[in-house]
């Protein structure tokens, strides 16, 4: 059950689109009862036109009839754009709310946010489809069948009886493929998953010869997802032929039934010409019914979508309620009982982590590859959340900082360095607006000035997509641009010195200590003996337990007493 007391946002977002959605339905109004012109043009001119013989009456008529039909076209246009427009706004409302949500979560959260991402997906697709249009021209187009309920009660309900197991069919035809058309989604996103990983591992598949056997370990999955979503398709099909059989049958028998009213004297033979008319009539109400029933498979994906939309925003909202505004953080780092693991039952990866560091300390952080360095150093920058335990940074949770805000006062060099393609200077200044005075410092520090000059002469450099144009060494001293850019309080580097020369090395010990001089609380992941020199705290991990933290000062001593 929701709580009333936390915000909707979809529904708060679909409020305040209302204007859309009503103007659409009063629009529905006329392009439902608009087609019916023709059915009166025809029932007018076989009476009245040729009772009275007037050429007069059968042009203005005719007259009326094109801009009925003129008017009709284009008011569902109008229509179509306006739902188009309502689309374009509501879905651009709720993407940009997904977009921070999902990278704003912890990491083991993003396949709740990849999802949300296709539920707008199918979201969008339904709202601008014809479907969307026959929903809100259905209510109105049924009441067109009271109009044969007038010409008889009896003839009436058996179109409502035709209508009614049209759709008796489409539910029992969509219970049937749910579960065929949700068996062939997770099989569908288990074959994407195998298609990245593929991607990712292209190198190492080429070379070793393994493209045969991951291309059978993939077509597995690939080939029960077709049978699934043949199965689903064939039921669908068959939903939709035996409905169009329903409605194509009532609208036949409609004459029938008027016919042996005729016959039995329950309905005046002067009423005759009217059965036509309750067949065009009974034909014109249905058709949107009838696109409805025969997407109903497409209406329920909807609804699912809609459902997991709810509750991705309304975790959203939870989420950003707590990263509230502080003021710039000083790097008063507080790190208590931190464990993490993947899941209730995963393995555990960190055990225990405690350490705490002032404004101007630097620690560096020591164990072997798999020690847990890497996911300390995500967990400290509010990347991943704890298992267990506190990261409190100037005495707040590093998760309830606005990250908004705390990103202008962090800086992070993950050990995986990613890069975006396209122009080089968003990837130093974070995509924010350039500060020139503070690209021109980074530049400097990180032996980037021919990249700032030609930034400046309006010759920005560009990194391709795949990144295979930029050396490691520029990388890496390019991603180090952007996490020392606007000198953060507060620096977490992972492996900083992997790919630098020994003579840029040197440069970099001088920032450090530069940051550190100036009050910058630094942890840094490193086996880099140097480093260890600028270091004023060690903090060794082994198997994910803390084997040692103490200042450099304390464990000289101890090493002394021990010798």
């Amino acid at each position: 059950m929701e709580n009333s007391d936390k915000p909707n946002i979809f529904r708060e977002t679909l409020k305040s689109h209302k204007s859309y959605i009503y103007t659409a339905i009063f629009l529905s109004i006329f392009v439902a009862y608009l087609p019916v012109a023709p059915i009166v043009y025809m029932r007018t001119v076989f009476g009245p036109v040729i009772n009275s013989q007037s050429f007069s009456f059968l042009i203005w008529l005719g007259a009326l009839l094109v801009l009925a039909i003129i008017v009709n076209g284009v008011l569902e246009w109008i229509r179509e754009r306006i739902i188009l427009s309502g689309t374009i706004s509501f879905i651009s409302s709720l993407e940009e709310r997904i977009f921070s949500s999902t990278f704003e979560q912890r990491a083991d959260k993003w396949n709740e946010g990849s999802k949300a991402f296709s539920n707008m997906r199918i979201l969008r697709n339904f709202m601008v489809s014809p479907i969307s249009g026959a929903i809100l021209d259905a209510p109105f187009s049924i009441l067109l069948l009271l109009v044969i309920f007038f010409i008889h009660p009896l003839m009436g309900a058996f179109s409502i009886l035709g209508l009614l197991i049209a759709f008796v069919i489409g539910l029992l035809i969509e219970k049937k493929v749910q579960p065929e058309q949700e068996n062939a989604a997770e099989l569908q996103n288990s074959a994407r998953r195998e298609l990245n990983v593929l991607h990712n591992n292209a190198l190492y598949c080429n070379s070793m010869g393994n493209l045969p056997n991951l291309f059978n370990k993939w077509f597995v999955n690939q080939k029960q997802f077709l049978v699934y979503q043949a199965n689903a398709t064939t039921l669908q099909s068959l939903g939709s032929s035996v409905s169009q059989v329903v409605m194509m049958v009532q609208g036949s028998m409609l004459l029938g039934v008027g016919t042996f009213l005729t016959l039995i004297g329950m309905m005046s033979p002067s009423m005759a010409g009217n059965l036509i008319i309750a067949k065009f009539i009974g034909a014109l109400a249905i058709r949107p019914t009838m696109m409805i029933v025969m997407a109903w498979s497409q209406i329920i994906s909807v609804r699912f979508a809609i459902a997991d939309l709810k509750k991705f925003l309304q975790e959203a909202v939870i989420s950003r309620q707590s990263g509230i505004k502080l003021p710039a953080p000083k790097g008063n780092l507080v790190v208590s009982d931190v464990s993490f693991q993947h899941g209730e039952n995963g393995k555990k990866i960190l055990d225990n982590i405690s350490f705490n560091l002032k404004p101007g300390n630097v620690c560096a952080v020591l164990g072997e590859s798999g020690a847990g360095k890497s996911t300390l150093a995500k967990i400290l920058v509010g990347y991943n959340y704890p298992s267990k335990g506190s990261v409190r940074l100037d005495g707040v949770s590093i998760g309830s900082w606005n990250k908004k805000e705390l990103c202008d006062y962090i800086g992070y060099l993950p050990q995986d360095l990613q890069l975006f393609g396209g122009e080089l200077i968003p990837n130093i200044t974070r995509f924010k607006q350039v500060n020139e005075k503070e690209l021109e410092i980074v530049c400097v520090k990180f032996n980037l000035e021919d990249i700032f000059e030609r930034y400046k002469k309006g010759e920005p450099p560009t990194l391709s997509d795949d990144l295979f144009d930029i050396p490691g060494g520029l990388k890496q001293r390019i991603a180090l641009a952007r996490a020392f850019y606007n000198s953060p309080n507060y620096l977490v580097l992972d492996e900083p010195t992997s790919s630098l020369d020994a003579k840029f090395e040197n440069k970099f010990l001088e920032i450090i200590k530069h940051s550190k001089d100036r009050g910058a609380t630094i942890i840094i992941n490193t086996h880099n003996k140097r480093i260890l020199t600028m270091a004023d705290y060690i903090l060794a991990i082994k198997d994910g337990r803390q084997k040692l933290f103490d200042s450099k000062e304390n464990i000289k001593k101890k090493m002394k007493l021990s010798l």
